[in-house]
């Protein structure tokens, strides 16, 4: 599935587009939405001042979630995200199609949306949560946190042997002998259904597992992370890092794991009439009350400058 990502705001997409990528999938399966959705981040300075000003907001009518970042912490932009994306789900089942009241107040005045929202914080903030604790450590090892590429087996075994040398010959104090850790024993591909067993993995040194490589009947995937996989049996045991595969079909071809099918398709609101009407660079649904004077006073303004810009 592809998401279309416009960044209108000062946010990062170097660092917070790795997250999105982790994210989106998984949030994807566990609320189960089957249409795209446009995500936009927005700056609004004034609003960031506002003790309670707006934090997000969803248009059910162009499947459009729109995220105001000034002054927020990534996970509280994610945990926002994650409650319209509850919304979005809700309208992809059809629960919005009904075209209930959505103003400003229709929470204290709308049963029906009342039930909408108490579905979108619970089951937001839960799914949140879920992803957060689940990946935590694994995005703490990936290359967008550490800029580095992940070693490659052969360099991991050389390293293994050179330490195992320096221990002997004392020129390091010899390591401990094992990490405790449960280890997936066989798994369900979630995305396939496909059933294998891991034959190597990762492994932190608090006992955390975050990749694992497995064998399935037609193939061996290197690489796939845990959120991949569905733990059918495990168990409890010990060994250092960087074991050996366990025994498997060595004539099976290898490859790496290419992750999900999901997306992100970055733009603008420019030059979109369906979210930016006005081409004010801001989503419709942030657009101020057009028979405001002061409103109406700053478009024939910017109207001007389009113009003389444009040389008409």
């Amino acid at each position: 599935m592809k998401y279309r990502v416009i960044n209108n705001s000062n946010l990062d997409m170097d660092k917070f587009r790795p997250l999105l990528k982790s994210f989106l999938p998984f949030v994807r399966q566990k609320m189960g939405f089957g249409r795209p959705v446009s995500i936009h981040f927005v700056s609004d300075p004034e609003n960031s001042e506002n003790m309670l000003g707006k934090t997000a907001h969803y248009d059910p009518g162009a499947d459009s979630v729109s995220i105001y970042t000034d002054q927020r912490h990534p996970k509280d932009i994610l945990r926002s995200l994650s409650h319209e994306l509850v919304h979005h789900t809700q309208n992809c089942r059809g629960d919005l199609d009904q075209n209930p009241h959505m103003g400003e107040d229709y929470f204290q005045h709308d049963e029906y949306m009342k039930e909408m929202e108490r579905e979108a914080y619970e089951n937001g903030n839960m799914v949140f949560r879920d992803w957060e604790e689940k990946y935590k450590k694994q995005l703490q090892e990936s290359t967008y946190y550490t800029g580095e590429k992940p070693m490659k087996r052969i360099d991991s075994r050389r390293n293994t042997l050179n330490s195992l040398l320096m221990e002997k010959f004392g020129y390091i104090a010899k390591k401990e002998e094992g990490i405790t850790h449960l280890c997936a024993m066989l798994v369900t591909e979630a995305a396939t259904g496909k059933v294998g067993h891991p034959i190597n993995h990762t492994l932190l040194k608090d006992g955390t597992v975050t990749h694992y490589d497995v064998e399935f009947d037609d193939i061996i995937v290197e690489g796939m992370p845990v959120d991949a996989l569905e733990v059918e049996v495990q168990k409890e045991h010990m060994h250092a890092e960087g074991e050996e595969d366990y025994e498997h079909d060595v004539t099976k071809k290898r490859m790496q794991y290419e992750g999900s099918e999901e997306e992100l398709e970055e733009g603008a609101f420019a030059g979109d009439s369906k979210l930016d009407a006005d081409e004010d660079g801001a989503p419709k649904w942030g657009d101020e009350d057009d028979n405001d004077p002061e409103v109406q006073q700053e478009s024939k303004i910017r109207e001007a400058i389009r113009q003389a810009l444009r040389g008409t």
